[in-house]
């Protein structure tokens, strides 16, 4: 199993929504293969923090633990 870092244009950043809209298109394009699935956190303010898993997968927490670690380990790499 590959991942792969999401770049988002810095202009659009701000607006949530459209930016999940566009990634949302580009999915549904076939930019991403297959996309099996989507792993995602909100910081909802007040230090609250959501976490979710969207797509097929037979065991939920394992595999969002193991997604989200990959994205960190995309993201310490990314700088080297």
């Amino acid at each position: 199993m590959s991942a792969i870092l999401l770049s988002l244009p810095e202009r659009d950043v701000t607006d949530v929504p459209a930016m999940l809209r566009n990634l949302a298109d580009k999915v549904e394009a076939g930019e991403f293969g297959d996309a099996h699935n989507v792993a995602w956190v909100i910081d909802c303010g007040n230090a609250r923090i959501e976490v979710g898993l969207l797509g097929q997968c037979g065991e939920l927490a394992p595999t969002l633990h193991y997604l989200l670690a990959l994205g960190i380990r995309k993201v310490e790499d990314a700088g080297t």
